[in-house]
């Protein structure tokens, strides 16, 4: 049996995900606190250059680009 493609090759999970987020800070559910935490939690688990990232490196990937996108002030640069 074939296996369905994903849709945008897989980036509408992405995309879901961020509305959601969005969804849940605008309805207090979340506060933008609440999200940042989450992603750099997150963050710190990536597996960029062979081991995890720093705490330092880790609040850069989510300042710069994490956050805005999920919290809809903007897109990374």
């Amino acid at each position: 049996m074939d296996k369905p493609t994903p849709l945008a090759h897989g980036q509408i999970d992405v995309l879901i995900l961020q509305a959601l987020v969005r969804k849940l800070v605008m309805k207090g559910v979340l506060s933008p606190d609440d999200v940042r935490a989450m992603l750099l939690e997150a963050a710190k688990n990536l597996d960029l250059v062979g081991s995890e990232l720093t705490p330092e490196a880790a609040g850069i990937i989510v300042h710069e680009d994490l956050a805005p996108v999920f919290l809809g002030t903007g897109t990374p640069a």
